[in-house]
This record gives C-alpha cells, structure tokens and sequence, in this order.
C-alpha cells in the first residue's frame, strides 16, 4: 500500500478504538472515512465515527474488530474520467472517496472537499502573443505573466482549471517563453505541463496542432491574459451533453441606441423602436473542441480561433456557445490590466 494513503485506511484486523483514535488524530474536526482494508491491501469497506457510534450503542466493544462497525456499501470512484459518477458524489457532500482498480486497490484518495470537479480534458493555454496594447509593461515581461494580486495571470487560470481536476497541461509559448517555462517549472511540479514552442507565431489557435499525446478525447483551448470565474464543470457538461464538435464560451456585449431606431421597408417607415438596447454574444476565448477536430488547423501557418470556427461551419461541424454568467475579462489593453488589478481583490474566483 502507498504510504500516502496510511492516514485514510485501517487494516480490518484493528479494533474499534484503533480506528476511533485514528479518526480522531486525522479529522481535525472534520467529518472522516477510514476505508478498511484487507490483507492483501484490497478495501472491504469504510468506516466513519458515526458507524463506530452506532455499533458502540447497541452493544459492541471496543476491543472488537473493526469489520463489525465497517459499511460494505461505500462509495467510490472506479473511473477517474466519470466526470458523471464525481458530480453525483460531491452532491453527497462527501469529503474524500477512494480511486479503486479491478481488484479494489486504492489507486488514489480523490478530496472531493478541495475540487470542483475531475474534468476528462486536456489543457492547452495560449501564452505566446507580445502584448503590444500592454506596453511599456510587456517589454521586459510577457503578458502572461504581468502580476494579479501576487501571482502572474497564467497562473490564476492554471489554478482554476486544477480545481476542476485538470492535471495535463500544454502551454503555447513565443515571447519571452524562458520567463513562463522558468515559473510554471518551478510552481506546478505536482502536474503534468508540456510546452507548444512556436518557430514563428501561428495565431491564437494554431500552435495547438503542434502538440503531441493528447490523453482525453477533449482539449480545452483557452487564452492566457485572460481573468474569469467561468464553472468550467457546468461548461464541459453543457458541450457534452449537446455532443458538439466544439463550444465557445462567450460574454454578452450590450449595444444601446440613444435614438429611435426606424423600420423602413420600401422607402417607408412601418415602424420605429425607441432607444434599444441590442445584446450580441461575443467570443470569451476559451474553448472545447473535440480532438478530431485539431487536423483541421494547417500546419505551420496563421490560424486565429475565428478561422477555426468558420472552418468548423463550412464542414457542418457542430458548434454549440456557453454565456459565461459571472466575471469575464481580457486583460489585454493597460485599462483593462488596470482594472483587472482592481477587480480581483473583490470577485470570488
């Protein structure tokens, strides 16, 4: 058995106080699950101090072995990429359940507590773009790593994205790559993180094609100088449950005419609108796109984000949007980065 896991097992040849001192040294409070385990390290079973509080009241010692108190219907997670079965288990409020294989080892203790979700994607951030609006900031620093509140903007959508469960990362990197390797090497050593290195720049979404060993069947696309709260869950979700070939998430731009708008039809006016107010969906950068799709980005040319999407539509690809409800911001221009220094003091991310 991994050492890692000693704190959350219990052999099923302890006692009752073996396991209730256990629960109690580890919990610090907190409601705790024990999985016991057999002999051959295969889990039997959980054990939490309310199941031993139920055995002690009817009857049982403490000096009794730990299977008379244990739960057989435990729950846990036998696919890591069940991002279904992972939802339904955090609205059970459970703190942390075990990854089992076939024959019921543990794999993995899953802290449902500190996650949002385990999201089945690949990750590829887009950081290799100057930041020419941001200078005079981005002529030394590239604009991925200009600073929010202590830590560079890369970051904070990198940590985000880890508490949906992603751990395989690709970062697209050009300008001033060494300064982005050298700080993502030396905070993200508990993940995997693989650089899209360009020759030259390919747009904000051509590089992706030169990344190689995607794990998941999905990879999610998406801008570095970017700051946002989006619920990646609930957008994953939304594109596989429309089964689209891609989604865009997108923030809603208002447009408000101080005039009245007329209706004209054959040179007459048939109606008019008083000052309206129009509400467009526009382009968020961050995308889901199915990894078949990747081949239809050239190689080694200029290919935008806008390019790929017109080219999904002319080959009847599907292509569904997810309205981004919370925070979303481009922190692209000086006003924007200022504001974004602002902002983050205050939103919940």
């Amino acid at each position: 058995m991994n050492p890692k896991f000693n704190q959350y097992i219990i052999s099923q040849n302890e006692t009752i106080i073996s396991a209730f001192r256990k629960i109690n040294d580890c919990s610090d409070g907190q409601a705790y699950t024990l999985f016991v385990v057999d002999d051959d390290s295969r889990v039997i079973g959980s054990l939490t101090d309310g199941d031993v509080r139920r055995v002690l009241v009817t009857g049982a010692s403490v000096n009794d072995n730990v299977t008379c108190a244990m739960r057989t219907d435990f729950h846990y997670i036998s696919d890591i990429n069940d991002y279904k079965q992972i939802k339904l288990l955090k609205s059970f409020n459970l703190k942390a359940v075990p990854l089992l294989s076939a024959d019921r080892k543990i794999l993995d203790i899953i802290n449902l507590k500190d996650i949002r979700a385990i999201l089945p994607v690949d990750a590829v951030i887009m950081a290799g773009g100057k930041g020419i609006r941001l200078k005079p900031y981005t002529d030394n620093v590239p604009k991925a790593m200009l600073d929010l509140n202590g830590k560079p903007i890369i970051a904070h959508n990198i940590d985000r994205l880890i508490q949906y469960g992603v751990r395989n990362f690709y970062a697209s990197v050009n300008h001033l790559k060494d300064c982005i390797k050298e700080y993502l090497n030396n905070h993200y050593q508990h993940i995997n993180i693989q650089y899209i290195e360009e020759d030259k720049p390919l747009g904000t979404i051509g590089s992706v094609k030169l990344a190689k060993g995607f794990i998941h069947d999905d990879i999610l696309v998406m801008n570095a100088d970017i700051l946002t709260n989006i619920n990646f869950d609930d957008f994953y979700c939304r594109y596989k449950e429309t089964k689209n070939d891609m989604s865009v998430a997108t923030f809603n731009v208002k447009i408000d005419v101080p005039y009245a708008v007329l209706n004209i039809y054959d040179d007459k006016i048939n109606s008019f609108v008083e000052k309206p107010a129009y509400t467009y969906y526009s382009n968020a950068g961050i995308y889901l796109i199915n990894k078949n799709c990747i081949d239809i980005i050239p190689n080694n040319e200029v290919f935008d984000a806008t390019d790929f999407i017109d080219s999904m539509i002319k080959i009847n690809k599907c292509i569904g949007h997810f309205p981004i409800m919370g925070y979303w911001l481009d922190v692209g221009t000086i006003q924007n980065y200022s504001k974004a220094k602002d902002d983050i003091k205050y939103v919940r991310f």
